[in-house]
């Protein structure tokens, strides 16, 4: 039976509202070590994502980013997979779209994140034992 990713994903939320500050975003995600950042309304309706890479490109384009909100660089409608999808499915959706990243929602609201690193470790509890010889 294949696992639904809800048991795979984190439930340790960390999450941006669409009006707070670019920076204080920037220096969470730097603080906490984390790749991407959801962006929630306040019913933890799912409304973006800012990556790293976002991140990146826009402190390495000089730009200033106390001027600017987190709505201002999210992508909008993020992908996401519904928490009783499988991690296979979420597999699929995350090499098909090439993100690491997949935002896990119930009913449009935002209850957990699934990274590769999290697939990775999912798949090596079934991964098999070397031969002894």
């Amino acid at each position: 039976m294949q696992a639904h990713i809800r048991t795979v994903m984190s439930g340790h939320l960390v999450t941006a509202g669409p009006t707070d500050s670019l920076v204080d975003v920037a220096h969470e995600i730097a603080a906490l070590g984390i790749g991407a950042m959801p962006v929630v309304d306040k019913d933890a309706r799912l409304l973006g994502i800012i990556s790293i890479t976002d991140v990146v490109n826009l402190l390495h384009d000089e730009k200033r980013l106390d001027t600017m909100s987190a709505r201002d660089v999210m992508t909008v409608d993020p992908i996401s997979i519904d928490e009783f999808a499988t991690a296979d499915e979420a597999i699929g959706l995350m090499r098909n779209a090439l993100i690491r990243h997949l935002p896990v929602v119930r009913e449009g609201r935002l209850v957990g994140m699934v990274t590769v690193a999290d697939l990775i470790r999912h798949l090596l509890k079934t991964y098999p034992a070397p031969e002894v010889a």
